[in-house]
């Protein structure tokens, strides 16, 4: 499936280094999830105590795991699709992959997007990652000079043959691992695109068929917008599994908290915000 490159169209302006900053979920188990996220994607455990773990790559957070154990599933509503983990080359993703089969754990598909490599797969409370290495800025392709996305099939044994030789990969990814990027689900397309493009101030880089990406900086995205399911799905519960929010880390909040006006809401490391879905943003300052 490819997607339809769009002329850029322009948010109301945005740090062209913004990106992505911590993914915080409620999980019904902390220390099964804790074995996924360190164990079987390999990030490095930052801080944990009895009910909250932060990880990440040795530098900046990326997962903050909260322990609910009375949160239930969210079901036909919107909220994460998938968070994706950008590792830092196509060794680390063969890395990844070979971590995978050694904790026998299952893919829940693989792509070639063209711009980078991916493949999929699902926590114990069945959130949506994404591990991608990102080909080099000067292989993306372009279509009418804008940057052009596939979802192709992967090929995996490429990827796996690009490893170092080693039968058992490192424990930890490579420091650099970033969060590269939030795919959401939303109930209304235009009004979501609208708000990350208007009031976020992100770039509409791409469409899909029953997506749409938005970014800073000219990157391919940052936040996927997709309604295949949810079209007029109402927001989680409160108290559900799932993502609380995600943070979007920039050099100067404040002219984004101002579009935003009453919808902002303090937050002891930023402001928050909801998306016209419910999907919770913390703008954070960089």
């Amino acid at each position: 499936m490819t997607g339809t490159p769009v002329p850029v169209q322009l948010g109301t302006g945005i740090d062209p280094g913004a990106r992505i900053g911590a993914v915080t979920l409620v999980v019904s188990d902390l220390k099964r999830a804790l074995a996924f996220y360190a164990g079987v994607l390999g990030l490095w455990m930052h801080r944990v105590d009895d009910e909250t773990a932060v990880l990440g790559a040795g530098a900046e957070d990326l997962v903050v795991l909260v322990e609910d154990r009375e949160a239930l599933p969210a079901i036909g509503t919107t909220g994460l699709f998938h968070l994706a983990i950008r590792v830092v080359s196509r060794l680390e993703l063969a890395r990844s992959i070979q971590r995978l089969i050694l904790s026998r754990g299952a893919l829940t598909g693989f792509a070639d997007h063209l711009v980078c490599e991916s493949i999929y797969l699902d926590d114990p409370d069945g959130n949506g990652i994404e591990v991608y290495a990102d080909r080099p800025l000067e292989d993306w392709p372009l279509e009418d000079g804008h940057v052009r996305m596939a979802t192709d099939p992967l090929d995996l044994y490429g990827a796996i043959a690009s490893s170092d030789g080693r039968s058992v990969p490192p424990q930890q990814v490579e420091v650099g691992t970033e969060m590269g990027h939030v795919h959401l689900c939303v109930a209304d397309a235009a009004a979501a695109e609208a708000f990350y493009r208007d009031v976020i101030g992100l770039d509409v880089m791409i469409r899909f068929p029953v997506s749409s990406m938005l970014a800073a900086g000219g990157y391919h995205h940052h936040v996927g917008l997709n309604h295949a399911h949810t079209d007029g799905a109402p927001a989680p519960a409160a108290g559900s599994l799932g993502m609380l929010h995600f943070e979007l880390v920039v050099a100067d909040p404040a002219p984004i908290v101002a579009r935003l006006g009453e919808r902002a809401e303090l937050h002891p490391e930023g402001v928050l915000a909801s998306d016209p879905s419910g999907n919770r943003i913390l703008l954070r300052s960089a």
